[in-house]
């Protein structure tokens, strides 16, 4: 079973292990242990949220696009909590992960917390796990990205 490397805000753990259920999920708290954990191998995905250790997602990011040992490991970031951002702070958000080399984004505030919605993000994860070249046509498929279904 590939390990996930969860970088996420405290509050939002519970969330990220339903949508991951049945993936050997890491959580760190902040940017060092994020690192430690990605030095020691073993991790096939990484996830990211915005409010990740003060706002240090893109720290992160950078850092795992950065090291050759790391940098074809797939990352998905999220904005994943209960505020609502404007559609221009989700708009930035999105192309600024992208640009840091991101594989996937998703705002988790456009998704019910419920099994249907949770299976949904599961498959994206899945399909990073298994074949990074095929995630932009499944999650544009599955609305995720601009001009999907």
């Amino acid at each position: 079973m590939t390990k996930i490397l969860c970088a996420v805000a405290p509050d939002t753990e519970e969330r990220v292990r339903r949508i991951l259920a049945g993936h050997d999920l890491h959580f760190v708290r902040d940017i060092q242990a994020a690192e430690d954990a990605l030095e020691k191998g073993g991790i096939g995905l990484v996830v990211v949220g915005a409010r990740f250790d003060e706002s240090r997602m893109f720290d992160l990011l950078d850092h795992v696009r950065k090291s050759a040992a790391h940098k074809k490991i797939p990352i998905v970031a999220a904005i994943i909590g209960v505020t609502t951002m404007s559609k221009e702070t989700v708009a930035g958000l999105m192309h600024t992960t992208k640009i840091f080399g991101a594989s996937v984004f998703v705002n988790l505030n456009d998704f019910d917390d419920d099994e249907t919605e949770n299976t949904r993000l599961r498959l994206i994860v899945n399909a990073l796990l298994v074949l990074p070249s095929v995630v932009p046509v499944i999650a544009k498929k599955l609305g995720l990205l601009p001009g999907g279904e």
